[in-house]
C-alpha cells in the first residue's frame, strides 16, 4: 500500500481491531501508529521541498560584499554583462 489512503485505511482498520481485542490492543495500536507515520511519510514524498533561506547562498540582496569593497577601494570588478570597451 503506497498511496495515503490505503495507510489511512489500514491504520483505521488496526485501531478497529484494537477496540474488539482488548487482549492484543497493544499490538493493534502500534500497528496503527505505523500506518499512521507510513501515511505522513507518503504525504510528505507529494510535497516539494522548501529550499530554505540559505539556497541562493551567503549573498545578500544587495549583492557580494567582496565586489562592493573592491568597487570601493578604485579595483572595481567586471561583471558578466559589462564589456570592458
Amino acid at each position: 500500500m503506497n498511496d495515503r489512503v490505503g495507510c489511512r485505511e489500514m491504520e483505521l482498520l488496526c485501531r478497529h481491531r484494537a477496540a474488539l481485542d482488548a487482549r492484543q490492543s497493544w499490538k493493534w495500536l502500534g500497528e496503527a501508529d505505523r500506518w499512521r507515520d507510513l501515511a505522513h511519510r507518503e504525504a510528505a514524498a507529494l510535497r516539494p521541498e522548501h529550499p530554505g533561506p540559505m539556497a541562493m547562498g551567503p549573498n545578500t540582496i544587495k549583492g557580494d560584499h567582496r565586489n562592493r569593497a573592491a568597487e570601493a577601494q578604485g579595483r572595481g570588478s567586471l561583471r558578466a554583462h559589462e564589456s570592458p570597451l
